[in-house]
């Protein structure tokens, strides 16, 4: 038997609780799992907040002259809130701490700074409807995200469009991706999956990326229809 309460236990699943080191002992012996879980929060509650395949990205996305990116589920992560990017971390990492988490979430929101700088990089984001009707940390959460989004739209600081829920089929179900362009170096795609992300560079596999990305954009809604869906979706809440 497990020694914690249910309410622990569906806590740290949900995200609402963080265990600690001690939690994750208890399960390995109640499991007889030889420390699995104890190493899993040893290493998820230790080192820096990006792991070193992702340090590469961000190296590169600061470089970049132009970003395209797609994605399925959630908001992309330079567009992200503070407390949007916490609901979304927090039921992600359920063996991280609270003070892990919140150094998750300080290091997600300074990638923001890319929007403001002076020479910031031409940006394109094709999303999924569902991200935008996931209500993700509550209907408050959602809509100051929504009006944080709206306000880098209306500012042209980024160009926006949302893959509507009808089009239930379309090039983009593969999975999510971002196209990094560059004045000195040939252009680079970055895909994630469930336990990190891969860099591409082969010129086929960009040249299929950006033909799936022209394709998404021509079926999704128009910049100033996305614009129009966020708003309505944002007094619904």
């Amino acid at each position: 038997m497990i020694p914690l309460s249910q309410s622990m236990l569906s806590g740290i699943e949900l995200g609402s609780k963080g265990a600690k080191r001690d939690h994750a002992e208890a399960i390995d012996r109640a499991l007889n799992t030889s420390g699995k879980l104890t190493r899993l929060w040893d290493s998820l509650n230790s080192g820096p907040a990006h792991p070193d395949w992702f340090q590469d990205v961000l190296t590169l996305e600061r470089r970049a002259v132009e970003i395209r990116e797609y994605q399925m589920a959630v908001l992309p992560g330079l567009l992200q809130t503070e407390a949007y990017a916490r609901s979304l971390i927090r039921p992600a990492q359920p063996w991280a701490t609270l003070a892990k988490v919140e150094e998750l979430v300080r290091a997600r929101i300074s990638r923001r700074e890319l929007l403001s700088s002076v020479e910031r990089p031409l940006v394109w984001f094709v999303v999924d409807q569902v991200a935008i009707d996931r209500i993700s940390g509550g209907p408050a959460v959602m809509k100051e995200q929504m009006s944080y989004l709206l306000e880098l739209i209306d500012d042209c600081v980024i160009r926006f469009q949302i893959v509507p829920q009808e089009l239930s089929l379309h090039p983009g179900l593969a999975g999510p991706f971002r196209i990094m362009s560059f004045d000195d170096r040939p252009t680079m795609v970055y895909t994630e999956h469930a336990l990190g992300g891969l860099l591409l560079d082969h010129n086929k596999e960009v040249r299929q990326c950006a033909a799936i990305f022209s394709a998404l954009q021509s079926e999704a809604l128009s910049p100033g229809d996305s614009a129009s869906f966020i708003r309505k979706r944002r007094e619904q809440l």
